[in-house]
């Protein structure tokens, strides 16, 4: 999506270490190269300045074991950007987009994309931020666009409209 990467990256410091965590279908994670269980994320404790959760929260059934791997990874006062799909939109958008509940049900874990940040806030994190911003979503098939978790598995969409995007900003 143009221009959502310079919008995750804006909430980063030049000079962190940073570790992406992604969806990867299956109820598993993709971070530093490898897939596997959101439990068990191929990074030391401590050793990144900033985790950036990017699409996969709405994706796991226990969204909160990535969350306690987080806080594994981050060093103490590390950060975290937790970026997924924020469904509500103005009317005017919703007039090219697929209705809200095709965007909304259908995630393993719904609350990730109703409350993020209680999950978060769950998480002994602290929100520091929460910003919404509409991205076009790109014209793509939808399970390419679920792999992405961009919509959940099973949605009929076909992209090519705008679509909500969510980034919390949380503090370990």
């Amino acid at each position: 999506m143009p221009g959502l990467r310079g919008w995750i990256t804006a909430a980063v410091p030049r000079e962190a270490r940073v570790v992406e965590v992604g969806p990867a279908g299956g109820g598993l994670v993709r971070c530093a190269g490898g897939i596997g269980p959101p439990g068990s994320l191929p990074v030391a404790t401590s050793d990144a300045d900033v985790v950036v959760v990017a699409f996969a929260l709405p994706c796991l059934e226990r969204p909160q074991e990535l969350l306690a791997e987080v806080r594994r990874v981050l060093r103490p006062a590390g950060s975290m950007v937790v970026v997924g799909p924020a469904p509500g939109r103005s009317p005017a958008e919703l007039r090219r987009a697929p209705p809200r509940r095709t965007l909304r049900d259908g995630w393993a874990c719904p609350t990730a994309v109703d409350h993020p940040g209680w999950m978060v806030a769950a998480a002994d994190f602290a929100v520091l931020g929460d910003d919404r911003r509409v991205f076009e979503i790109p014209e793509a098939p939808a399970d390419a666009l679920a792999g992405a978790g961009l919509c959940p598995p099973g949605a009929e969409v076909a992209g090519g409209f705008p679509m909500g995007v969510r980034r919390l900003v949380a503090r370990r």
